[in-house]
């Protein structure tokens, strides 16, 4: 992590519970997703359920050149709106909204490729998935495996980050293959 990254990101990871918990599980997504980050762009990464704060998209916003979404109904407006100011943060962009109240304009979106993570998603993944218009999702089964995982879409790379700060670390990386073609 570098310095001027770290500096921007530490009053939105400073007051979490577990700060380098949180962070490890971001940057585990932004790891596995980052091949399908290079090449030819634009991208747009969605973030699922990301939380007051909207770490991992505040992450992913310095570390790649994709446009972010971070879509939660606890979102912080002001205290982003102060944080993206305050560090001229640029494609990072956050609604306070249900996902599933927000999947039709996101997918009114002008197409490009399209990434989705669930860090700290509560919603079941495979749901969705089915609704929204994808090409590769990174999902952490945090706290409800059952609903954090996918049992639908085809997983690319599944298996335990050893490198997370949480008992439970099983991630999966899945591919739309309609998108494929």
């Amino acid at each position: 992590m570098r310095r001027g990254s770290f500096e921007a990101l530490a009053p939105l990871f400073a007051h979490a519970e577990r700060p380098a918990k949180e962070m490890t599980e971001s940057f585990s997504a932004l790891v596995h997703l980052r091949p399908f980050l290079t090449g030819p762009g634009p991208h747009r990464v969605i973030h699922v359920g990301d939380g007051a704060h909207a770490r991992t998209g505040a992450m992913f916003s310095l570390k790649t050149a994709a446009a972010n979404i971070s879509v939660d109904p606890q979102t912080n407006v002001a205290l982003l709106e102060a944080w993206r100011d305050r560090f001229g943060i640029r494609r990072f962009e956050f609604q306070k909204a249900r996902i599933f109240d927000a999947i039709e304009p996101l997918n009114a979106l002008p197409p490009m490729r399209t990434l989705v993570t669930f860090v700290h998603a509560h919603v079941s993944v495979d749901d969705v998935l089915g609704a929204l218009r994808w090409d590769a999702a990174y999902t952490l089964a945090c706290c409800v495996p059952g609903k954090q995982l996918s049992r639908k879409h085809w997983i690319q790379t599944t298996g335990r980050d050893e490198h997370i700060l949480s008992t439970e670390r099983t991630f999966q990386v899945l591919v739309n293959e309609a998108r494929l073609q």
